[in-house]
């Protein structure tokens, strides 16, 4: 389901690979495992040429330990990636981190870091984070998943202290991703000759979260 496929990148577990990692990543990663719970209120509105949608809204509440919970008066797919607010899935397997120094992204200076997983296992063949060390946000990823294609990701913060974004917007080949937009809700329309004309057109999902009864340790 899509509404579990947007959520997994940024909800983790506690497991820490064994391989060399860069030692702001595991900053990172220890600062999301301090989530107890949180709940919030999503916006999301669709960016492809041939899907007409209004803007979607659910709640979401989280308790360390429990899969994500969401519930909608429509039904809303949601891709993990757009989702996954505490990285789960680029932690899930073991991995290797190479660091390609600093770089600019949107007028803000960070750390540009390759993650390469070490196992099969993993469902993405490498991923880049651009990371701000000071206030320890992912700013960007990038994923290259092994089944659906290419995903940039791009995450906006209210404030600095905060753990968790405010904005995502997910970056993807419709083509690649295969979503079955027909369950995107009863009010949405696909123009089906249009979506045939350019089969490698990138789409967008922008997702806005009204965070509330965020607990940490």
């Amino acid at each position: 389901k899509l509404i579990s496929f947007f959520i997994a990148v940024l909800l983790g577990g506690s497991f820490l690979p064994a391989q060399e990692v860069d030692p702001v990543l595991t900053a990172i990663k220890s600062r999301m495992d301090s989530i107890v719970a949180f709940e919030a209120s999503v916006e999301m509105e669709v960016d492809i040429s041939f899907v007409t949608m209004p803007v979607k809204e659910a709640e979401i509440s989280y308790v360390k330990g429990e899969p994500i919970a969401i519930t909608s008066e429509d039904f809303v797919m949601i891709p993990k990636r757009g989702l996954d607010l505490t990285l789960n899935e680029l932690y899930r397997y073991p991995f290797m981190t190479l660091s390609l120094g600093k770089v600019q992204l949107q007028g803000r200076e960070c750390d540009l870091i390759k993650i390469i997983p070490t196992t099969e296992a993993s469902d993405f063949s490498i991923a880049s984070v651009w990371v701000d060390r000071e206030t320890l946000h992912v700013l960007k990823s990038q994923i290259s998943t092994k089944k659906n294609g290419v995903y940039d990701i791009f995450y906006n913060y209210q404030a600095e202290e905060d753990p968790l974004p405010s904005e995502i917007r997910v970056e993807f080949e419709v083509s690649g991703v295969k979503i079955p937009l027909r369950f995107l809700g009863r009010d949405t329309q696909i123009d089906k000759d249009k979506k045939d004309q350019d089969p490698q057109e990138r789409g967008a999902i922008y997702l806005r979260l009204a965070h509330r009864g965020l607990t940490l340790l």
